[in-house]
């Protein structure tokens, strides 16, 4: 079935909400969640049109490596580095990239480093720019940008009216769906190998996505898709440990296997760019392990808990992969864990399957009564991020919040 949504077009900016200057009216039809479709090979969840579109803007504005270049800034989960590996399949040429560990990353870092660099075409994937809007709107001066990105609020107001950047966020219309950045960018590249295949089941995966792509519901070899959900483990996990703008492991991993033309998926195992996420995730896990089972043991002495909001020190940023693995555990609660890392507070909530608190609408009750550095996500997977004393005022108002909730029923 199609599901038809109003998109406007303002110069090059495609938004799925009205913006004030319109060129153009477009019918956007996307698939049904939960069945899926497809169309010439392709899962066909994006309009042909919007498709088109990007592709065009990204080939016409794609850096010669003379006079400029490319710069690929992607989120360094799974679902980034899968997309930053389309999208560089797609462009070909040289291609610079620049690794972010999380979406609330050190803008101020970025901006210097990227506006160091004027590159003819900046593409951010998996990316919350909309928060600063200083660097798009200087990259946007001096070339061409292209950003990807499924956060709420999704809104970026800056790009309106700047025909040199192209903004696509599906979750700026109320109720739409968060569209994974490796699902479009999959689409984009059009034609693809089986190996392209894997790497979008791997992002899927990572996503919690699979079930809602008919792609992936055949009949199909059941070894190898636990093996691909092996090394999608550890390709979405190398982020947690690393932060520096050069640390590609996970995408330099893809790329290579890719290389190898009809890549065997097998032969990943054998790579020695596996055996370090090998050992990266090792490493993760079993910090992650020993956490979860002391907070575990905290919780179960805890009578009729309406929520959790707990702490957890560690050298590497786990809080939300701890969160994620106690959503499962608790399905009626709210699972909030916190930590400092670097210099600042951090904190990533997730609900469990049918707790129905929406967690984007919590966060930005926060920001309208503390001052919060970042803070957003999606509906039942969100996280902010405050300096000292404004953090723990934004956890106060989360812990009130949440009482009132749990007292309404909410």
């Amino acid at each position: 079935g199609i599901m038809p949504f109003r998109m406007r077009l303002s110069g090059w900016v495609w938004g799925f909400s009205p913006l004030q200057t319109l060129r153009a009216d477009i019918r956007l039809g996307l698939t049904g969640i939960a069945v899926g479709s497809e169309r010439d090979g392709a899962v066909g969840f994006f309009d042909k049109q919007l498709l088109a579109q990007a592709r065009d803007f990204l080939i016409s504005g794609r850096g010669s490596g003379r006079h400029g270049e490319t710069l690929i800034a992607y989120h360094g989960d799974g679902d980034g580095c899968c997309s930053a590996y389309f999208l560089q399949k797609l462009i070909g040429g040289p291609i610079r990239f620049y690794w972010i560990p999380t979406p609330d990353f050190d803008f101020l870092k970025a901006e210097r480093h990227i506006m160091g660099l004027r590159p003819e075409l900046t593409i951010f994937l998996d990316m919350p720019v909309y928060n600063r809007p200083e660097l798009i709107e200087g990259l946007g001066h001096h070339g061409k940008v292209f950003i990807y990105d499924h956060h709420h609020p999704g809104l970026c107001d800056v790009c309106q009216g700047m025909n040199n950047v192209l903004y696509i966020n599906p979750v700026i219309l109320e109720e739409a769906e968060a569209f994974p950045t490796a699902l479009f960018a999959w689409e984009l590249l059009g034609e693809s190998s089986r190996f392209e295949k894997d790497v979008l089941f791997m992002a899927l995966f990572t996503e919690s996505w699979l079930d809602r792509v008919s792609l992936f519901r055949e009949p199909e070899d059941e070894s190898k898709r636990e093996r691909l959900k092996e090394i999608a483990r550890r390709v979405h996990a190398s982020f947690l440990v690393q932060d520096m703008n050069t640390t590609h492991y996970a995408l330099e991993f893809l790329i290579k296997l890719g290389e190898r033309g009809n890549a065997h998926i097998d032969a990943a195992l054998n790579m020695k760019e596996y055996e370090i996420l090998e050992n990266i995730h090792r490493l993760i896990q079993n910090e992650k392990e020993w956490l979860s089972m002391r907070l575990e043991a905290e919780i179960r002495r805890l009578e009729r808990p309406g929520f959790v909001l707990k702490r957890v020190e560690s050298k590497m940023r786990l809080c939300g992969l701890i969160a994620s693995g106690l959503r499962w555990k608790y399905p009626t609660l709210v699972i909030g864990i916190w930590q400092r890392w670097k210099n600042r507070f951090y904190c990533e909530l997730r609900t469990g399957k049918d707790c129905q608190v929406n967690l984007v609408d919590l966060i930005h009750g926060i920001r309208q009564r503390a001052v919060i550095l970042t803070g957003g996500g999606h509906p039942s997977a969100a996280a902010f991020t405050a300096e000292k004393d404004h953090f723990f005022k934004a956890l106060s108002i989360i812990k009130e919040e949440l009482k009132v909730l749990n007292r309404s029923g909410g």
